[in-house]
């Protein structure tokens, strides 16, 4: 679940997704292999708030319009040519050279710079990593 620090702030400064489409987008996420008992403040902030959003570590990709086509996605071309592994999503748009790198087996975040980007596939390398999806989002909207 998300923190009430964070709904508080999405309350004022986000709009939500209309209400039919949270339960397909819900379903979505689960088809993809993520759980509301690992995975609850990120099915709840991308099935209620998927949107670009702009922050401490640059532009957050509107998440559930990117895996519509699954195969199309952010995440799968990093799959692909970047060898990254299937547990990791990607939420930073394609503009950016950063990247930043969601871990649905553990609910962290982590960034890889543009710099190093050959660490790609490296599952344990990160040069910045937040414990948990709330943390992230404490620190990516500025609300620490």
């Amino acid at each position: 679940m998300l923190t009430e620090k964070i709904k508080e702030y999405l309350e004022g400064n986000a709009d939500k997704i209309l209400p039919q489409y949270e339960k397909d987008y819900k379903k979505r996420l689960e088809e993809l292999g993520f759980s509301q008992k690992k995975n609850s403040s990120f099915i709840e902030f991308m099935s209620v708030y998927s949107d670009e959003y702009y922050g401490s570590e640059g532009t957050l990709i509107d998440f559930m319009l990117d895996i519509k086509q699954f195969d199309k996605s952010q995440t799968m071309i990093l799959r692909k040519y970047d060898k990254i592994n299937s547990k990791f999503f990607s939420l930073l748009i394609s503009e950016s050279d950063d990247y930043l790198l969601y871990n649905k087996d553990d609910d962290s975040v982590k960034l890889i710079e543009a710099q190093n980007m050959k660490q790609l596939s490296n599952d344990d390398y990160y040069d910045k990593k937040w414990n948990s999806f709330n943390n992230f989002l404490e620190d990516f909207f500025e609300l620490n």
